[in-house]
């Protein structure tokens, strides 16, 4: 049996990463500033494409102690591999970017 992986954010709702989050903008349009959300933010459907996210965060796919609220430095994460490793590639390393900089919590929850 393969493996697959998601990694979603929790973090604070703003304007400013309406365009990183899975749903489109307008749906947002009734979401206020501040209200905790939850967004899918990568998703990879083969066993390599999830060890390489797991990698690229610093953490073991199977090691569950390291999935909630992984503990990103944003100089350490390998963006290069994390694009290479996830379904919408580098548009998808962006929108993580964007929310890890905004200061969202990921979790990594693998299948397989």
């Amino acid at each position: 049996m393969g493996m697959d992986a998601e990694l979603l954010a929790v973090g604070s709702f703003s304007r400013e990463v309406v365009d990183a989050l899975d749903y489109p903008s307008s749906f947002y349009d009734d979401t206020p500033v501040g209200a905790i959300i939850i967004s899918t933010v990568a998703g990879c459907c083969t066993t390599d494409g999830s060890r390489g996210l797991a990698d690229a965060l610093g953490i073991g796919p199977w090691s569950f102690e390291q999935h909630c609220e992984i503990d990103v430095d944003p100089a350490r994460v390998d963006l290069e591999l994390f694009a290479g490793s996830v379904e919408g590639g580098s548009e998808t390393a962006a929108d993580f970017l964007k929310l890890l900089l905004n200061g969202f919590k990921f979790y990594f929850l693998p299948n397989g």
